[in-house]
């Protein structure tokens, strides 16, 4: 197991420099769009980048399962699953915005040991393996937790957080931001980034980056969130301190948290 462990860290900073050039690539070529059954958009950008991946895990990790946001679950013969947003943003993507990402986690029984986030037009990325920073962007060493009270908190715009939350120290932006606000959370200005995942791909990548930084990955009451539960309004913050003082603030809200 040591072995392969090896082989995972050698393997993941070629693997984000090969997926974010041909992402992009993708990008800026003609592509298709249609809606699927949820409303969500997909282009064949999508799919082309996700089997993408698929081939390179195959190749390097042929025991691995694999389960991508377009192309369904691949079972292998260990313990081991690839989960893959081949575009986190697909809108954005396909309106030409660059505010998109590629997130791919992995998980080894039941523990995410593997978060890489990759946004390519904005040329930003982080990859934390069990909790060792592989491969960044980002100047993780200039990580710094204030103390002070109150917290800005990066809020995604489309919840229903206006009214509750409008005197309170916060910046809403679209969605389509998260993807750089939540890997810089360290040593950006924000303190927490407020979010919403309908599905599980659209967080896992996260959860080891917030943790190497000594961030928490949470519910907006504070609790635990289940490895694979869905429409989660998510909260990630800083630290434990953080975490605590922002969740002082939302719970005094008798409101109903939804995403609009």
């Amino acid at each position: 197991m040591d072995c392969y462990i090896l082989n995972v860290e050698n393997f993941i900073a070629p693997f984000v420099d090969e997926v974010k050039n041909y992402a992009l690539d993708g990008y800026y070529k003609d592509f298709s769009i249609r809606t699927k059954s949820d409303g969500s958009v997909v282009t064949d950008i999508d799919v082309l980048v996700e089997k993408k991946i698929i081939k390179i895990l195959n190749k390097e990790f042929p025991n691995d399962s694999i389960l991508g946001e377009e192309t369904g679950f691949t079972k292998g013969t260990n313990d081991i699953t690839w989960i893959i947003d081949p575009i986190d943003g697909t809108r954005a993507f396909s309106q030409h915005k660059p505010e998109w990402g590629v997130l791919v986690s992995r998980i080894v029984k039941n523990e995410i040991s593997t978060g890489i986030v990759i946004c390519p037009v904005q040329d930003i990325y982080t990859a934390v393996h069990n909790n060792k920073l592989i491969t960044s962007s980002f100047d993780y060493e200039q990580i710094e937790v204030s103390d002070k009270e109150n917290y800005l908190i990066s809020c995604e715009d489309n919840l229903d957080l206006l009214d509750v939350l409008s005197n309170e120290k916060v910046l809403f932006r679209n969605k389509n931001q998260f993807c750089k606000d939540i890997i810089s959370l360290g040593f950006s200005a924000f303190d927490g980034v407020i979010t919403s995942a309908p599905f599980a791909h659209d967080r896992l990548a996260y959860e080891p980056i917030a943790k190497y930084i000594g961030g928490t990955v949470s519910t907006l009451d504070g609790s635990q969130i289940g490895m694979f539960d869905e429409n989660v309004v998510t909260l990630i913050c800083k630290s434990e301190k953080v975490k605590k003082n922002i969740v002082n603030v939302l719970v005094k809200f008798d409101s109903k948290i939804k995403i609009a």
